[in-house]
Formats: structure tokens, sequence, C-alpha cells
């Protein structure tokens, strides 16, 4: 595949002592197993799809930004749900044992739904009182092992934590790269931020110390757009594309940065990455929604 990659490491960290930790390879390639979706407004179409996140065995929950509203449906496509919303959303997050449903859109407040799909509560992730006169631009949603929910500002260039059961507001911490994407690695206790047209992807430590960044390129020339992450046993996925309609891929690297293989090309604009609990992985793909399985 025609993929190429350039890693910047911290000064300390040389090549040698990189520590795979607990890596897992696997020989086996991602094939493409489904598509669903089309570009509209009408049941089983979307326009633009922001996220997507895994809310249960066999179920997604899908960011429908132009549309202004959250599709759930099986892993296969079939309508399950629509969330309608007052605002865009960017982006989608889940706490399955807990079943909430967390959206972020172009409001100031971070939304949590029940498993009802009806809305619990809001939080915002500036104090109450500051929320006038502080500005925020809230774009992405991760979940810790502990079920503290983390939100990504770029306009302040931190992301922010929060508990789940109220959304009150623990810790702000802060980056070096606009937060548009984000992931934790479990493994490592380690973050992975996307840039978008930063055209770079930091992994951090749990305070937002760059312990190295990722240049991703496509054809040895660097990708105009870094978008969705994700993280697993076997590496950090990240999204890449050149613009809208164009050729993007879902890159695999380990988790310090280091290029490991190309996964999918051919796609529209991969701006959400999840697995499902069958262990496929799931690309919601500018219009649509494509899952791949490792054969």
């Amino acid at each position: 595949m025609a993929c190429s990659e350039v890693s910047h490491f911290a000064p300390s960290q040389q090549m040698e002592d990189i520590d795979q930790g607990t890596l897992e390879i696997d020989v086996r390639r991602w094939t493409l197993s489904g598509e669903f979706g089309k570009k509209g407004s009408g049941p089983g179409e979307f326009n633009g799809t922001f996220g997507i996140t895994a809310t249960q065995p066999g179920e997604l929950a899908v960011a429908d930004y132009w549309n202004k509203r959250v599709v759930i449906c099986s892993t296969e496509g079939k309508l399950k749900e629509t969330i309608l919303l007052s605002d865009r959303p960017r982006n989608v997050a889940a706490i399955p044992q807990m079943s909430m449903l967390l959206v972020v859109d172009t409001t100031k407040y971070v939304k949590v739904f029940n498993k009802n799909n009806k809305l619990d509560f809001q939080f915002p992730t500036v104090p109450l009182q500051d929320i006038d006169n502080i500005d925020v631009d809230l774009r992405s949603l991760a979940v810790k092992r502990d079920d503290t929910i983390v939100v990504g500002d770029v306009k302040r260039m931190v992301w922010t934590e929060h508990k789940p059961t109220n959304g009150e507001l623990l810790r702000t911490v802060s980056l070096q790269i606009p937060p548009f994407y984000l992931a934790f690695d479990e493994g490592t206790d380690r973050t992975v931020v996307s840039g978008y047209e930063q055209k770079q992807v930091d992994v951090t430590d749990s305070v937002g110390t760059t312990l190295s960044t990722v240049q991703p390129s496509i054809q040895d020339r660097p990708v105009t757009n870094c978008l969705a992450v994700n993280s697993g046993n076997s590496g950090l996925y990240v999204g890449v594309s050149n613009g809208w309609n164009s050729d993007g891929h879902i890159h695999l690297y380990d988790v310090d940065g280091n290029f490991l293989d190309c996964l999918a090309q051919g796609l529209t604009f991969p701006l959400g990455i999840t697995f499902t609990s069958d262990g496929q992985l799931v690309v919601a793909d500018g219009f649509s929604v494509k899952t791949y399985r490792k054969m």
C-alpha cells in the first residue's frame, strides 16, 4: 500500500529505547465487510458523519452533523432510533456500563442522554459562573478507563475532565495542538491528540506533555488533514485525508508513534473510528459508515 510516514520523537527518546509494551502484532489484513448510508437527509442517509461510537453490542451511534441528529443503528445499518437536536453534533462517545451517550455540538454544553436516548442532563466545560465570559469550541470526546469524560476544546487548546455522574469539572489540561479528536491508550495512559489542519498527531502523557509527534503522509507527501483517532491492543488508529472526496486512509501506529501499517484506503473523509464488541473496525466516512474485519 502506498503509505509512508515520518515520526518525530522527544529529544530524549531514541529508537533503541522504545518499549513496545503489550503491543500485539497481527499479520491478518483488514478487509471491507460492509457499508451503509449515502448523502441525504432521509432514513439511512447522512450528511456529515462527524463522529461514531459503539453504544452496546451490535449498536452504533452516528453524529449526523448537517442533519442535526444522532442516528442510532445496528452495526449493519438498520435504523433503530433518531435523536433530533437543536444544534449540529460534532462528536459522540458512550459509557456502555452506565447506559450513557455523550454528544458535543456547536454549543458550550456537553449533552448526556440516558438508556432511552432522552436528554438526562448537560454540563459546561468551564465553571458555570464564567460561561458567558469564556469562549470555547468543543470538538472531541473520549472516555477514560474509570469512566471520566474528556472533552477537547480547540479554542483554548485544552482537554477538560469531568465526572460522569454530573459533569463536574475535575481538571483542565493544556495542549500544544488543538484537540479536534482525542483517544486514550488504556495500556499506557497516553493520550492521542489529532490536530486536523495542523497535519499532525501528538501522543502525550496524562498532563499534556508531548511524548512523540506523528506527521502522516500519503505517497511521501504530508497529508492535509489528521482526523479521527482510536486506540486498541494493536496500536493507534488514525484517519488521514487530503480533503473531502479524496483518497483518505486509516493508518496504524504503535504507542510511541511509529508507523506500522496502512489499513484502509479510498475513504471520503474518515471523521470517526470505533470498534464493535466483536472486533470490527468501523469508520464514519463523511456520508456513509464502513465496517472492516480482520481476515
